[in-house]
């Protein structure tokens, strides 16, 4: 394979996974952000012993389950919550729905469908600019498995409505 086509093969391969071109070029690279690991040290508001810090006191919310049944741990999670398969047919469904284009960070994207199934599997549909704080044992488990590359997420943005 020529320069010119390695080149082009980078280039094309950039637009559609931008997020694999930055894994390569930044491996290694220090994370930034709120991204506290799991540690013995356990907040004084979690009851579930999974929960870690979170950057504002909105969303420090622990499952409030006993040691051993915390829910980021149970079946359902992972099936609903987890699975790569059911959250691609998450994100296929609300696509098709709303018109809207693919997440071009494959983490980022799976990331935001898992916060939906979550939102949906514990509270149903809540409807537009109704937002509820997902339990740091669960937010910590999604990013755990869809980590951002830099370690820098959004947070819990409050509804606009209310």
């Amino acid at each position: 394979m020529s320069n010119d086509e390695r080149k082009e093969l980078l280039l094309k391969t950039g637009e559609k996974h931008p997020s694999l071109l930055m894994n390569l070029i930044d491996k290694g690279s220090p994370q930034g952000g709120f991204h506290p690991g799991p540690s013995g040290e356990q907040p004084n508001w979690c009851s579930c012993l999974k929960c870690r810090d979170m950057p504002t006191q909105t969303e420090r919310v622990c499952c409030g389950r006993q040691p051993n049944q915390c829910l980021s741990e149970v079946p359902d999670f992972r099936l609903l919550v987890l699975d790569e398969l059911v959250l691609h047919v998450a994100q296929m469904y609300r696509q098709d729905v709303l018109a809207l284009p693919n997440d071009a960070d494959y983490n980022k994207g799976k990331r935001h469908a898992a916060y939906r199934q979550f939102i949906l599997w514990q509270h149903g549909r809540l409807g537009i600019g109704v937002r509820m704080v997902i339990p740091s044992c669960c937010v910590w488990t999604i990013r755990d498995k869809f980590p951002d590359q830099y370690g820098q997420y959004v947070g819990f943005i409050p509804s606009r409505l209310g």
